[in-house]
């Protein structure tokens, strides 16, 4: 059990944060509970069967995971909780990477096995953060100026399977709809531009930078939310190796590039 002081010094550097996005149980009634704290934990019910699923195995025990745009740390803790042997998150904005050490001390984890680094993703490379066997990919391909980029540096890095959740634009064939972004906003990435892409987009995408097996995971069968509606969804995917050839994307060859305002 905490001191009272420690419990109230914990207490005030929670509330010193403008915003949390994601709800974590500190233990000693000290419980981070935002807005969408039931949205949070019915994506979790979703995502991380398919994560362990990918991996062929009942949790993460001795693999290396690489959680990128880790927000507080919501999946990274996911990763450790699951008995992941090294877990690195990465986030661009320094506030997140606080929430998340925050978070992490307070439930005694140790920072040799979890550890947070402010950066940005173009940054990542095998000289930099190492190799990993299992790459977390949340919510950040749509918020990036440079989503092929993004991706040949997370192939870099990456040398077992790759889990992508990513909001859509629902249209057929393979296009990017720019659209312009807050840098202010928490809920936006801090290219200032980025690009939301369809379906067909992520897959030729995923390919182009060496991927391969990449499956669409469908939605529960009682989800009602932005994965039924077909404006989310989660890829898996895993490396190509060296000589196997590339898998053909159903997108058809041509691709379009739209503009939006905002959006």
């Amino acid at each position: 059990m905490m001191a009272r002081s420690q419990r109230t010094e914990l207490l005030e550097r929670i509330n010193s944060f403008p915003y949390w996005h994601y709800s974590f149980d500190l233990g000693d009634g000290v419980i981070i509970n935002p807005k969408d704290a039931t949205s949070s934990r019915g994506t979790r019910d979703f995502i991380w069967p398919a994560v362990l699923a990918l991996c062929g195995r009942e949790d993460l025990k001795g693999l290396r995971v690489l959680d990128v745009a880790c927000n507080a740390g919501f999946w990274s803790l996911q990763a450790a909780n699951s008995g992941a042997e090294y877990v690195l998150g990465i986030d661009a904005r320094p506030m997140h990477i606080e929430q998340a050490e925050l978070v992490r001390d307070a439930l005694g984890i140790d920072p040799g096995r979890l550890a947070y680094r402010t950066m940005n993703i173009y940054d990542l490379s095998a000289e930099t953060v190492g190799t990993f066997d299992v790459c977390l990919v949340f919510r950040i391909i749509h918020h990036l100026r440079h989503p092929l980029l993004a991706l040949d540096r997370l192939r870099e890095v990456c040398r077992g399977f790759l889990v992508v959740d990513v909001q859509l634009i629902r249209q057929e064939g393979c296009v990017l709809r720019l659209h312009g972004e807050d840098e202010g906003d928490f809920l936006h990435g801090v290219d200032g531009l980025a690009f939301t892409p369809s379906k067909a987009a992520v897959e030729r995408m995923l390919v182009s930078s060496g991927f391969s097996d990449i499956r669409f995971v469908p939605p529960n069968s009682d989800d009602h939310g932005p994965y039924a509606e077909g404006c989310r969804a989660l890829f898996t995917a895993r490396i190509r190796v060296w000589g196997e050839e590339p898998e053909k994307s159903a997108a058809p060859r041509g691709s379009a590039v739209k503009q939006g305002l905002g959006e």
